[in-house]
């Protein structure tokens, strides 16, 4: 019966099955059910909807709106709500009762989010440098990562989840939107978050202890996990001023994010400008001005890369979309901290650069080939 129901709601049937094929400890005891009219959301479906969560409890939700958002251009805007909405929305801290999801307040704190991962590097930092003053780095970056999990409520991590089983398990767009809505985790999904774990402690660690030394020469642990938090933060704000928010018609929150979708003006060129510059003067007052030029690439990198893939296989990008590409650039601030750059060019100068150069083209190559495989709608 799961099966068929999974062949029902993804298309595939026989890729689902052999690659994608979805953890049925969350769904015991449980049925699905199906939505005959318009919930709270405005998505009206008769579709089944692969959600644990009774419809009723989504619909008390509501829009996450006090006010009617035909009103919200003509009030004023105030920066203390975008940053507290941004602070909702990232972190589990309470705010107070008068600021909500207002998807234009939402919208304008992008330009905040960077500085929102410095207040969560801050306090990763916190327990790596205490838990290192009785156990080595590599256990201080355990819990470090536990306490950015705790704190962020693994909001990120989820959206790397998703993203790694939509877009392994499926096939056309229509499949892709399918699977990142739904709940459970597949895979792909379990894979990708198990590596991305092992990975960002084991690099954190090998950043050893915390050195707090002045301005500019911060080195260790600590100072990399304020930095990555900060700089990975810094490319939401940029990938949805240059791409089309993606709005999945089917999705029961549509209604939403097709209100955050056409407010994409409220996130104009200077708020884009202060997200960059702000999470890059993070970077050089803890590390200096060689690492702010290390990260402002891999934050070019990244921008650029997830806007052009997420417009060929997507047609812009979307919430859960965002989340996997801060992860995976938190990941790559690890590794330029973390690299030797001296072990680099001691074997380029042994071996010559036309060896090293095969070497990366053969790695890149099957990733490049299946990225740019043919999209169907």
């Amino acid at each position: 019966v799961n099966n068929a129901l999974q062949n029902e709601h993804k298309g595939d049937g026989s890729r689902i099955k052999g690659r994608r094929k979805k953890s049925s400890g969350r769904k015991n005891g449980k049925t699905r059910k199906s939505v005959q009219e318009q919930d709270a959301f405005g998505a009206g479906t008769s579709k089944r909807v692969s959600s644990v969560i009774a419809d009723d409890v989504v619909r008390a939700r509501g829009l996450g709106v006090n006010a009617e958002v035909d009103e919200f251009m003509g009030t004023p805007q105030s920066e203390l709500r975008c940053f507290l909405t941004g602070l909702m929305f990232i972190t589990r801290l309470p705010v107070p009762s008068w600021c909500d999801h207002h998807p234009g307040f939402l919208m304008r704190s992008m330009a905040w989010f960077p500085l929102l991962g410095t207040c969560v590097g801050v306090f990763c930092a916190a327990f790596y440098d205490v838990l290192g003053l009785l156990w080595s780095p590599l256990i201080a970056a355990i819990f470090s990562c536990f306490a950015s999990n705790w704190l962020t409520g693994c909001f990120h991590e989820d959206g790397l989840g998703d993203s790694f089983d939509a877009f392994g398990g499926g096939w056309t767009r229509k499949q892709i939107l399918e699977i990142m809505k739904d709940s459970r985790i597949g895979t792909y999904g379990s894979v990708s978050l198990c590596l991305y774990l092992v990975a960002k402690v084991c690099l954190i660690g090998e950043l050893g202890p915390s050195h707090w030394e002045g301005l500019g020469l911060c080195r260790g642990g600590g100072p990399a996990l304020i930095v990555a938090h900060t700089v990975a933060r810094a490319t939401s704000a940029p990938l949805i001023y240059l791409n089309d928010y993606v709005i999945d018609a089917e999705d029961r929150k549509s209604n939403f994010y097709g209100w955050f979708a056409n407010s994409k003006k409220l996130l104009g060129l200077p708020r884009v400008v202060f997200a960059v510059v702000s999470a890059q003067t993070i970077v050089v007052v803890l590390w200096g001005w060689l690492a702010a030029a290390l990260t402002s690439l891999v934050l070019l990198t990244a921008v650029v890369a997830a806007g052009a893939y997420g417009r060929r296989i997507l047609g812009g990008v979307m919430g859960d979309y965002l989340g996997a590409t801060i992860c995976l650039t938190e990941l790559a601030v690890y590794l330029a901290l973390r690299a030797d750059w001296d072990r680099a060019a001691a074997r380029v100068e042994k071996e010559g650069i036309l060896s090293l150069a095969a070497l990366v083209a053969m790695a890149s190559l099957p990733i490049l080939w299946v990225s740019l495989r043919p999209t169907q709608s």
